[in-house]
């Protein structure tokens, strides 16, 4: 039976997915740059890219062996909701934000409603990439393959941002920032096997990213600080349940 590239270069596909994925990003801001400098208006034109770019992932998802089920538009594995801590870790890191620092002042009615857009198209968009058909293209090679190295490549393409005039120990926190949110977010749609959950709390997290203001100071070092040290203790303990779960099934007798 001939077998497809995905299967023959897994590696090579989560790499190629990535790029993909950054690109109509890319793309995206290079168009709204050369067609307005009103920052709204650009924020409309990414939108636009990232939908299409949506929309191309879910051509492959159709196109591949795979169901939609099978990359994760379904509901979460049952009792799952339970095995990742009810998402309370994920809820606390956006909690930080909000609480400390608060709403920004700069951000305008408008602004809230087309940051609403945009984060919800960025949320779809790189689950769809990275937890959606990354992750299962490389799960084949097993589930340590697939969230180490989806998490490798989603943290080193998220990397490029931290370097917008920021300095060297924010850069270095928000890599592991990064890094950790591809992990956690591969070890959880491992267990629940559902995208859903994953995409609204994307969304949810570059939303708030957005409200709150994006000065640099030593509140949000702290902050970002203590997003890290959260994100490292759920990490290890979504990857020991997971390998606790694998040792019960394997004891278990067969049907």
């Amino acid at each position: 039976m001939k077998t497809s590239y995905t299967q023959r270069h897994p590696y090579i596909t989560v790499i190629l997915l990535g790029l993909l994925c950054t690109f109509m990003t890319a793309l995206g801001s290079a168009v709204s740059q050369a067609f307005s400098s009103n920052a709204d208006i650009q924020y409309l034109f990414i939108t636009g890219a990232l939908v299409v770019s949506v929309m191309i992932g879910l051509i492959i998802m159709k196109k591949s062996r795979f169901t939609l089920s099978n990359f994760g538009f379904r509901a979460n594995e049952k009792g799952s909701f339970r095995k990742v801590w009810w998402y309370i870790p994920l809820i606390v890191v956006e909690i930080l934000p909000l609480a400390i620092v608060g709403f920004s002042s700069e951000v305008t009615g408008l602004q809230y409603i087309i940051l609403l857009f945009f984060t919800i198209a960025v949320g779809f968009n790189e689950e769809i990439y990275f937890r959606g058909l990354a992750f299962k293209f490389m799960e084949e090679k097993g589930r340590k393959q697939a969230v180490i190295w989806t998490s490798v490549v989603f943290g080193v393409l998220h990397l490029v941002n931290a370097f917008n005039s920021k300095t060297a120990l924010y850069v270095i926190l928000q890599m592991f920032f990064a890094f950790l949110v591809g992990i956690v977010l591969a070890e959880i749609v491992s267990i629940t096997k559902s995208l859903w959950a994953l995409i609204i709390w994307h969304a949810s997290h570059d939303y708030i990213s957005g409200i709150t203001g994006d000065a640099l100071d030593k509140t949000a070092l702290v902050i970002l600080a203590i997003q890290v040290a959260i994100l490292l203790v759920f990490a290890i303990a979504m990857w020991q349940r997971k390998k606790e779960d694998n040792v019960k099934e394997a004891l278990e007798p067969a049907v």
